[in-house]
């Protein structure tokens, strides 16, 4: 893979910050957001994970930024198909824990 993990994202010089401009709530959503997806293209690149695994997590990521946008904004949801597991997927322990912790407010 060829995916450089410390890249930042290229922007042209006088054209603003989206993030910048958006209300506060909203700029701070859309800042975690950047930082989970450059967790995750961090650690694809130094552990070269798959690229269907990459593509994977950055889908559902972005499905949970139109989804929490759309929330914050108080617009109706999609009727779009997202298909239902019956069954949780399987998690790994370290984001068990993370889970754990955010759903109790631990640490803030």
């Amino acid at each position: 893979m060829s995916t450089d993990a410390s890249a930042a994202p290229i922007r042209n010089a006088g054209t603003p910050d989206p993030v910048d401009s958006a209300p506060p709530t909203e700029s701070l959503v859309r800042a975690a957001l950047d930082d989970i997806a450059l967790l995750v293209g961090g650690a694809a690149a130094l552990h070269q994970l798959e690229d269907d695994l990459v593509w994977t997590l950055t889908k559902r990521m972005d499905r949970i930024r139109v989804r929490l946008l759309r929330d914050l904004k108080g617009l109706a949801h999609r009727d779009e198909f997202e298909p239902r597991t019956t069954e949780p997927p399987r998690v790994h322990a370290a984001v068990e824990e993370f889970l754990v912790r955010n759903r109790a407010g631990m640490g803030e």
